[in-house]
This record gives C-alpha cells, structure tokens and sequence, in this order.
C-alpha cells in the first residue's frame, strides 16, 4: 500500500499564510520498503542538520533551535542503535512503535515545522532532498501531490450489472451506494427479457433493443448524476458498444474522462479495474499539462509568459489564470507584497525564499488553476509558465 497525504486546498492556503521568523521545510525522497525505515530516517536527520546549520548561520535564537531540534529528535525517533536492530532481528520483534512513521512511507516525504508546530506530508511522488528557510514555507513540490490525480470514481456498465467503485492510487477500491441505480437493464426497462428478438407492439428486433438500452443509459447516467455531485474527481467509464458510446453522448459531468476501460466489466473484479484505472490518473495529467502549454503558445507573448518577475507582478495582482510550474525550481529572492516586484538573491539562505514558489502561492490563493511538472516539460525549460486572464501591463 502507498501511504501518502495530500493536503486540501484549505490546508494549503492556511499553510501559505502562515509567517514566522523562521520557518523550515524539508523534502526528500523515501523508500516504501519497511527494511528502508532506517535510511529514511537517515536522510530526515542530514536534512534537518542542513537546515539548522542555517539558522546558525544567520545568528538564530539558541532557544529557537532548540525548540526545532526538539520537533526533529521527537519524529526521528531518538537516537538509532545498532545493537539494538540486532537484538530485533535475532528475536525477529516488531519495530519500537515509535519509529512506525518511518516505516509507513509512500514515494516522498515532506516536513514543514515552526517552533510551535510540526507538519508531515507523506508524497506519492518523489522530491529532490531539500532544506529550505524562511519566513515562510516552501510549498511548490506539495502541489504536485495536490494538483496530480490520486484517485477517481469508474463506473462499470454492462448490460447485465452496473456498480460505481471509488478507486485510489493507495488504498483498496470502495463500492459507491447510488440510490436509484438500476441493478442492470432488465430491471430499468421493466421487462423480464431485455434482448428483444420477435416484436412486442412498437418494439420489436435489434431497433427495439437499441430504445430499451437507451432507457437504461438514461437512468444510469441521472443515478450517478446525482450521487456525483459536487464532486471534481474524475469519472472514468467501463464498458463495451454500444453502451460507452451512448453513455458518452448523455454524460455531462465535468471530469468524465476521455478513455474508457475496455471489455465487459462483468468479467472483471473491483479491484481489476482499480489496476486499469490508476494509470489512467497519470495520463489525465499528462494531458492537462499539454493543454496548457498549447494554450501558452497560442495566447504568447500577451497574455502568457514564462518570465518570473512578470508572473510574480500578474499573481500579486491577481492576473494569473493558470500556472506550471516547476516542481523542483528554487529561485531565490524576494517578491513585494505591494506591486509584486521581484528582488533575486545570489543565492539560497535563510533571509530569502523561492520566488517561483511565492508565485504559485499567490497565484493559487487568487483562484488560479495550479500544475507542477518537470522542468523538461515546461517551454524554454523555465521555471514556470503562465496563462493569464487579460492581458496585463
């Protein structure tokens, strides 16, 4: 099982806000391999010496450090014995409870502390090592666990059943109830025989059979309507023709996606077309991210750009319709909370943060769509890109 946390765009925001004198954030890569628990944790600790070697150096409270220190000894686990990993292994004993964190790992993790506050993220994808100081926290690579697709609803129609299944990239799939879904078509067309072959008043061979199978894409499609509601998870269909055409053709729900698991549903498990589904979640982001970057190259140079201190100016004011950026870019500066106006450091240190990540920031809390990719995925391999909603001077 991947074990992972995604954070709420409300967490998120909150996250944004917040300001201290120094706030520290850790990324790092980790291994969901319980024997990995310890190299995990290793890496944890070098990140953090990382970062209070930065605060040293700008002179930090004694008693500040302290308090961090005392945040990262206590998710550490304390100090790591060795004899005693032999005592275990003789014995073949679980591991103390205490380091149990560790050894429930998805592919990255992330650390954000304050003094006062310690939050763990557990990330699906896996980040470049990263120790990070501020005034406030480093948050580009979160969005790539909040803005990829972890988890979606498929819907498994065939003639003979139909069920809803909510399916996740790190948990096992779960049976949506939906009231008024129909058990199969038979019972949504009210006949004790649904394949018509000699004709019944108006309804009569293949002709007849196509009105009846319509009748049950209908009732299906408003069934799942209503239980989706409000929903933004994307809907992925299992069916064979012509029942995913005719679905297809009714189907108004926003993140109905495109591809379809093919084959009768029927023959496959929850759990199967879970396994056919995930895949799907990366390609659905892959296409979004191309989307975008078509859209940049139509709308370029006026109302798209990959130049950070012009993107910093549209997100303060609220300009930025969408955004790419990425995930792993740190540019170091300083962005006015006025106009937006971009003063670049010679390097990374405490006294500075990621411009490209205060872009982001700015740009999601004004209600921009956000997207973290690769930087071999973005145009002219910059930074960030983008899309805005006028053009702005």
């Amino acid at each position: 099982m991947l074990h992972i946390d995604t954070p709420t765009v409300a967490e998120f925001r909150d996250l944004a806000q917040l300001r201290a004198e120094f706030c520290i954030s850790l990324y790092m890569p980790t291994s969901r391999l319980g024997e990995k628990a310890e190299s995990n944790r290793t890496l944890f600790k070098d990140l953090a010496k990382e970062a209070l070697a930065q605060l040293r150096e700008v002179g930090a409270n004694k008693r500040l450090i302290e308090a961090f220190e005392g945040r990262f000894e206590e998710l550490a686990g304390g100090r790591h014995d060795p004899d005693q990993d032999k005592v275990r292994q003789r014995q073949r004993a679980k591991p103390d409870e205490s380091l149990s964190f560790w050894h429930h790992q998805g592919n990255g993790l992330a650390v954000l502390a304050v003094p006062e506050m310690l939050r763990t993220f557990r990330l699906a994808e896996s980040p470049k090592p990263l120790a990070e100081v501020a005034d406030r926290f480093h948050l580009t690579p979160l969005l790539r666990t909040m803005t990829s697709r972890h988890d979606a609803f498929v819907l498994a129609l065939a003639e003979e059943s139909v069920r809803l299944i909510h399916v996740f990239a790190n948990f096992p799939p779960l049976r949506v109830p939906v009231p008024g879904l129909p058990k199969n078509a038979e019972e949504a067309t009210h006949r004790p025989s649904f394949h018509v072959r000699a004709p019944r008043g108006r309804l009569q061979n293949l002709e007849g059979e196509k009105v009846l199978l319509h009748q049950y894409v209908d009732k299906v499609e408003r069934a799942v309507r209503d239980a989706l509601r409000g929903h933004t998870t994307p809907l992925i269909l299992a069916a064979v023709e012509p029942l995913a055409s005719m679905f297809r053709a009714v189907c108004d729900y926003a993140e109905f996606a495109e591809e379809v698991i093919e084959g009768n549903p029927d023959r496959f498990t929850d759990a199967e077309l879970e396994d056919r589904a995930i895949p799907m979640l990366d390609r659905l982001t892959a296409r979004e991210v191309s989307d975008l970057i078509a859209r940049y190259e139509e709308l370029k140079p006026r109302r798209a750009t990959t130049d950070v201190s012009y993107a910093a100016h549209a997100a303060t004011a609220g300009a930025i319709e969408q955004l790419l950026v990425d995930f792993d870019a740190v540019v170091p500066g300083l962005v006015s909370d006025i106009d937006g106006s971009v003063t670049f450091a010679a390097s990374d240190d405490a006294e500075v943060y990621s411009v490209v990540d205060e872009v982001a920031r700015r740009a999601l809390c004004t209600g921009a769509r956000v997207l973290a990719a690769s930087r071999e995925q973005l145009p002219e391999r910059a930074p960030l890109t983008a899309i805005l909603r006028y053009h702005f001077i």
